[in-house]
C-alpha cells in the first residue's frame, strides 16, 4: 500500500496536464491590465492632441474674423484679455482713453462662432477654457492706415482627460498643461453693428 502511495506521488509530480491553467490563469490578469493600460494611454494621447488642435483652429479664426475686442486704436505693448464665462464676452486691458477693451456687440456671436469651430476638434470644450488676448507689437504703428499689428494669442486652460481604465487604480482624470498658440493679426479692425 505504501509503494502504491509513492508512485502515486511520482506520477503526479511528473503530470503537467495543469499546469497551463495555473500559468494563465496567474499571466490573463496582468496582460488584461497591459492592454487596457495601452488603451488608456493612446486616448491620453489623442485628447491632448485634439486639445493642440482646437488651439490652434481657434487662433487661426480669431484673426481671420473681426476681433472680438475693438482693437482699431490699440497702441505698441497695449494687452486686451477677452474671456467668456458663461458665454458673455468680458474684456480687460487696452489703453486708458480708449474704448479698446469694451467687447463689441458682435463680440458674444464671434466668441460662439470661435468655440464651436474649436469643439469641432475637441466637443467637450468649453467658453470658460478658452482665453485671448490681443497684444500690440512693433510691427505697424498708430499713424499707418493698417495701425498696429496685435499679436493674437489663444490660451486654452482647465482641460481634462476622463480616464475610463484609471478608476481601476484611483485615478479619475488628468488635467493637461494649458495650451497656447499666438499669430500675428490684421491691423485696425473696427467690430460695427
Amino acid at each position: 500500500m505504501f509503494g502504491k502511495l509513492i508512485g502515486f506521488a511520482k506520477r503526479f509530480a511528473r503530470d503537467e496536464d495543469g499546469a497551463f491553467l495555473v500559468e494563465f490563469s496567474i499571466t490573463f490578469p496582468v496582460l488584461i491590465l497591459l492592454s487596457f493600460g495601452l488603451l488608456e494611454f493612446s486616448l491620453v494621447v489623442f485628447d491632448y492632441q485634439r486639445a493642440a488642435e482646437a488651439t490652434r483652429r481657434g487662433v487661426r479664426l480669431a484673426i481671420i474674423q473681426p476681433p472680438i475686442p475693438n482693437t482699431a486704436n490699440l497702441l505698441i505693448d497695449e494687452v486686451i484679455v477677452c474671456t467668456a464665462p458663461g458665454g458673455t464676452v468680458e474684456c480687460t486691458g487696452g489703453s486708458p482713453y480708449d474704448d479698446a477693451a469694451t467687447p463689441e456687440v458682435e463680440a458674444d456671436i464671434l466668441f460662439a462662432a470661435l468655440l464651436a469651430r474649436m469643439q469641432q476638434a475637441y466637443p467637450t470644450l468649453t467658453s470658460n477654457n478658452i482665453i485671448i488676448t490681443f497684444e500690440g507689437t512693433n510691427v505697424g504703428s498708430a499713424e499707418d492706415i493698417g495701425g498696429v499689428f496685435p499679436l493674437v494669442t489663444l490660451q486654452l486652460t482647465g482641460v481634462v482627460h476622463e480616464m475610463i481604465v484609471g478608476h481601476l487604480i484611483g485615478i479619475e482624470q488628468i488635467e493637461f498643461p494649458d495650451f497656447k498658440a499666438s499669430v500675428l493679426g490684421n491691423g485696425k479692425w473696427v467690430n460695427t453693428a
